[in-house]
C-alpha cells in the first residue's frame, strides 16, 4: 500500500513527516534553493538526458545498433531525475515535466526484457551475460534507483505503471540473488532500494534478498584492474568492518542500505554497531569541514584517518548526497541529534557548492583550495561544467533538493521535532493536533527564529527544537532554557508563540593536529556556513597571512553576508626551502571572504577555505 510522500518511510526512534506537510516560503533560503531546482536545474538536466541516457533507451526500442552513451549506470541518471520529478509533483503539483515522465515510462516498458531485466548498457553490449560484471557493471545499483523511482511515484498516487516495471525487475533480483543464491554488486545501494520496495509492497522476499546481499559482501575477492576489494567495501564482512574505507560514494550507499535493513531487524545488534562505528570513522576522522567525503582522486576514496588535503580533496557531490541519506536513517533509528547536525553541514555547504548560482553548471569533485595557474581537469575541475561524464551527481542533487522537506521534521508519539530550520510552515501531524506551525526566519543569515502555532494541539503535545551543535550562546524567549539531548523541549499548547536566538558570531576553527595538510591554518565559519577567500576579491591571495578578527557585513537581499578579515602580506621567498621563516609586512590589508557555497561563480581564480593565520 502507498505510504506518505517521504523517501525513507520507516519508524524508529523518530518517524519522518511527509514532505507535503512542509512548506518552505518562496523568500527563505531553502525555498529559493528548491525554486531554482524546479525552474533551472531540472529542465537543464532533462535536456541533457534527452541527448544522452534517454537516447540509449530510444536506440534499444528502435533496434538501432549504437555505442552506449555514458557509463554503465547511465539509466540511474534517468531514474534519479524521475524521482526528483515525483517529489516536485508532491511538493508543488507541477505538470511541467509530465511529457518527459510519460516518454521515459513508455521507453522503460518497451525495452524491459521478458524476465524483467532492464539496463540499457547491458542490453546494448552484444553477447553480454547479464550481471556478469559485478565489480563495475553497477546493474543492481542502477536498478535499485528504478525501485526508488517507482516507490516515489506510488506515494504520490501515480505509480501503477512504474510499479509494474519495478516489480518485474525486483522479482528477477530475488530469483538471481535471493537468500539461496550467490553474488552481489560492487556498488551497494540496491539493498536499501529493495527494503523500500518491501515497505511499499509488503513482499518479504525483497527484504530477505536485501539482507542476503549484505551478508555476502566482504569475501575479499572483488577486483577490477588496479582496484582491489577495499574499493568495493569487499575487504571485510559488513558486520566486522568498523572503518569507512574505499570508494566514498559506494561506502555511503552501503551504509544507507545497512540502516534500512537494521530498521527491520532490530535484533541484529552486531550490524547496527558496525554501522555506527563506520559513521564515527567517517565523521570524526575523515570529514571535510564543508561536509565533503573522500580525500583521494585516484579511486575517489576515503583516505587514512585525518588524511584531508585541501587542494586535492575529491569530496564527490554524490558522496555528500548519500551521506544525507545515511544521516537521516540514523536519525530515524536513534533520535540522536548529531545526525541532524551532520545533515545541516551538507545542506549549507557541500550541497549548494556543487551547483552554480544559476543552477545549470556542476562540480563533481569539490576541493577546498584552488591554486594559482591550476589546470582544469575532468576529475579535478576548478570551473563548473554544464554536464559531466558521470552525471549521477547533478541528478542526485535534483532529487535530494526536491525532497529536502522530508528531512525538516520528525515525530515520535505526541512530540514533534524540528530537525532543520527554514522559513515557512509545517502542517501538524494528526498525532500532534490540527493546524500548523509557522516559522519565520532568515536562517542562516541570522539565528533569530520565531515560531507560532496556528491551530489546536492534542493534550500532552510537545515541540522539540534543535539547538545546532555549533551554537555556544542561545536564548529562548529572551532567556536561558534547558537543552535536552540537543533540543529545546517544550509543551506545545494553544497560543504557542516563541522567539529563539542562536547567536552567530564569525568564528575561526582549527583542524585536528593530525590533519597535516592544514596545520598552521584556520577556517572561518558563521553559524553552519563555511567561508572561503577567492582571488577575484583578494589579489595575490597565496601570499596573504590572515588575522583572526572578522567583521560581518550586512547581507544583500536574498544573499548570505560577506565577511571582512584583516591580513598581512607575506614577502615572496627567494628559494623553495629556507632556514628562516618568511617575513610578513606590517601593513594590514582588508580581505573579503564569501560563503564556500557560492565560490567559483565569478570566473576562475585561486580559492582557499583554510587560511594561513598569524
Amino acid at each position: 500500500m502507498p505510504h506518505q510522500a517521504t523517501p525513507a518511510m520507516f519508524s524508529g526512534a523518530q518517524t519522518p513527516i511527509a514532505l507535503t506537510s512542509v512548506h518552505p516560503s518562496e523568500t527563505g533560503w531553502l525555498g529559493r534553493l528548491q525554486a531554482r531546482n524546479t525552474s533551472a536545474t531540472l529542465p537543464h538536466v532533462i535536456g541533457k538526458l534527452q541527448e544522452t541516457s534517454v537516447q540509449n533507451l530510444r536506440n534499444l526500442r528502435d533496434g538501432v545498433e549504437a555505442q552506449h552513451i555514458g557509463n554503465p549506470n547511465s539509466d540511474a541518471e534517468i531514474h534519479m531525475t524521475l524521482e526528483a520529478i515525483a517529489w516536485e509533483i508532491a511538493r508543488t503539483g507541477t505538470q511541467e515535466f509530465d511529457g518527459f515522465v510519460d516518454e521515459c515510462i513508455d521507453l522503460l516498458e518497451a525495452v524491459q526484457e521478458e524476465d524483467g531485466y532492464l539496463n540499457s548498457w547491458g542490453q546494448q553490449l552484444g553477447g553480454y551475460e547479464h550481471f556478469s560484471d559485478a565489480a563495475m557493471g553497477m546493474e543492481l545499483f542502477t536498478g535499485g534507483h528504478l525501485l526508488k523511482t517507482a516507490v516515489a511515484f506510488n506515494r504520490i498516487g501515480r505509480g501503477e505503471r512504474l510499479m509494474a516495471i519495478a516489480r518485474k525487475w525486483a522479482d528477477l533480483v530475488v530469483r538471481e540473488f535471493g537468500p539461496d543464491k550467490d553474488g552481489y554488486d560492487g556498488h551497494a545501494g540496491v539493498e536499501g532500494a529493495l527494503v523500500e520496495f518491501y515497505r511499499e509492497t509488503e513482499e518479504k522476499s525483497y527484504l530477505e534478498t536485501a539482507r542476503a546481499l549484505l551478508d555476502r559482501r566482504g569475501q575479499n575477492t572483488m577486483r577490477s584492474g588496479v582496484l582491489g576489494p577495499i574499493f568495493f567495501q569487499d575487504h571485510e564482512p559488513v558486520r566486522e568492518a568498523v572503518e569507512a574505507l574505499g570508494h566514498a560514494v559506494r561506502q555511503q550507499y552501503l551504509d544507507a542500505s545497512v540502516a534500512d535493513v537494521v530498521a527491520h531487524t532490530p535484533e541484529d545488534a552486531e550490524l547496527r554497531k558496525a554501522l555506527v562505528a563506520r559513521w564515527e570513522s567517517a565523521h570524526l576522522t575523515k570529514l571535510y569541514v564543508t561536509g565533503g567525503l573522500g580525500s583521494r582522486h585516484f579511486d575517489e576514496s576515503f583516505g587514512a584517518p585525518y588524511e584531508l588535503p585541501a587542494s586535492r580533496a575529491y569530496a564527490e557531490t554524490s558522496a555528500s548526497v548519500a551521506d544525507v541519506y545515511v544521516n537521516q536513517r540514523l536519525l530515524q533509528l536513534t533520535g540522536n541529534v548529531r545526525y541532524a547536525d551532520a545533515i545541516e553541514k551538507v545542506l549549507y555547504n557541500a550541497l549548494p557548492a556543487a551547483v552554480s548560482t544559476e543552477g545549470t553548471k556542476f562540480f563533481s569533485s569539490n576541493p577546498l583550495q584552488v591554486r594559482s595557474r591550476q589546470r582544469d581537469e575532468d576529475n579535478n575541475r576548478i570551473e563548473r561544467a554544464e554536464w559531466l561524464n558521470h552525471s549521477t551527481g547533478p541528478t542526485s542533487l535534483t532529487r535530494l533538493i526536491a525532497s529536502i522537506g522530508a528531512y525538516a521534521a520528525t515525530v515520535s508519539g505526541k512530540t514533534l521535532s524540528i530537525q532543520q530550520w527554514f522559513d515557512g510552515s509545517i502542517d501538524l501531524p494528526s498525532e500532534i493536533g490540527e493546524g500548523r506551525l509557522v516559522i519565520e526566519t532568515d536562517y542562516p543569515n541570522s539565528g533569530r527564529i520565531k515560531i507560532r502555532l496556528e491551530g489546536t494541539p492534542v493534550h500532552g503535545a510537545r515541540l522539540r527544537m534543535r539547538v545546532p551543535s555549533w551554537c555556544e550562546k542561545h536564548q529562548y524567549n529572551g532567556r536561558s532554557a534547558l537543552v535536552v539531548d540537543g533540543y529545546y523541549d517544550q509543551p506545545l499548547v494553544e497560543g504557542f508563540d516563541v522567539t529563539i536566538d542562536f547567536q552567530m558570531p564569525a568564528r575561526f576553527v582549527y583542524a585536528h593536529p593530525r590533519v597535516d595538510a592544514v596545520r598552521g591554518c584556520r577556517a572561518l565559519l558563521r553559524g553552519p556556513v563555511v567561508y572561503c577567500a577567492e582571488g577575484v576579491d583578494n589579489p595575490q591571495i597565496e601570499n596573504l597571512v590572515f588575522q583572526t578578527e572578522a567583521e560581518v557585513l550586512p547581507a544583500e537581499d536574498g544573499q548570505l553576508p560577506v565577511i571582512k578579515v584583516p591580513a598581512n602580506f607575506r614577502r615572496k621567498p627567494q628559494a623553495l626551502y629556507s632556514h628562516t621563516m618568511i617575513a610578513v609586512d606590517a601593513e594590514v590589508r582588508e580581505t573579503t571572504l564569501v560563503p564556500y557555497s557560492t565560490w567559483g561563480n565569478r570566473g576562475t581564480s585561486p580559492m582557499r577555505v583554510w587560511l594561513p593565520t598569524i
